[in-house]
């Protein structure tokens, strides 16, 4: 039987190329759909690394960031990103109305339990015809139904885990286009794992979304305005405590 350090380095190697291929995947939809010389928010950007990485390949100019650990947000503000220390789970991005041209959301979801109030700022902040590009864990990824079959707890959503929300891609799709705020570009399936996240599980990944282990998905900012998801879920709780 394998050692149990060894298992954990395997996992968290190939947890580590899945996550290396999402940040590919980015990179790639944001040449192909970020108008060039536009604005950039990169919600949850870390320590900036990866912000710049998408600037580059967006050919984008003006950098901001939302980062709620003050090491990593000052090591972003020293990469020249304008960061925002701001709570998302009750976020007041510090930006104008549709100053934006791009905004990427790269596993940041799964980690809040708010998600509305956080998607009425990027909808809010985005101009009409801005690119809205998110990626969570996939709930109903190809190892997510086996460990399901098997009576298995999925591993996105560990009870001592640090996600407290998941999705599968249909119900994530859904999630970002309602209201019509958004419209849905594209979807890219990156990884079926346990498979190393790169050649025929990508392959495979973008053939099968569904089942990919991270979806990336692509959206463009409409110009429907007075649709709040939080407002929306406020009513359906409200409903639901009324009934």
């Amino acid at each position: 039987m394998p050692a149990p350090d060894f298992l954990a380095r395997t996992g968290a190697s190939l947890c580590s190329s899945v996550h290396d291929a999402v940040h590919a995947a980015i990179e790639q939809l944001l040449e192909r759909y970020a108008r060039p010389g536009g604005s950039l928010l990169d919600v949850g950007c870390w320590d900036g690394g990866r912000t710049v990485r998408y600037r580059d390949a967006g050919r984008l100019t003006s950098l901001h960031g939302v980062e709620i650990v003050s090491a990593q947000a000052a090591a972003a503000t020293a990469r020249g990103i304008d960061v925002a220390r701001c709570d998302l789970e009750s976020p007041a991005f510090p930006w104008a109305d549709g100053s934006l041209d791009v905004v990427v959301c790269n596993q940041v979801l799964e980690h809040l339990k708010n998600v509305f109030s956080v998607m009425d700022e990027i909808a809010r902040v985005l101009a009409p015809g801005g690119v809205l590009v998110a990626s969570v864990p996939n709930l109903g990824s190809l190892h997510s139904r086996i460990m399901l079959l098997l009576g298995m707890q999925p591993s996105m959503i560990r009870v001592f885990g640090p996600h407290v929300r998941s999705f599968t891609l249909g119900e994530f799709i859904a999630f970002l286009t309602a209201g019509r705020v958004f419209e849905l570009v594209e979807v890219r399936g990156v990884g079926l794992y346990p498979l190393p996240a790169r050649g025929l599980a990508n392959l495979l990944g973008r053939i099968w979304p569904a089942a990919s282990h991270t979806p990336v998905v692509v959206c463009r900012r409409t110009a429907t305005a007075g649709y709040s998801w939080a407002r929306s879920y406020g009513e359906m709780e409200h409903q639901t405590a009324m009934g």
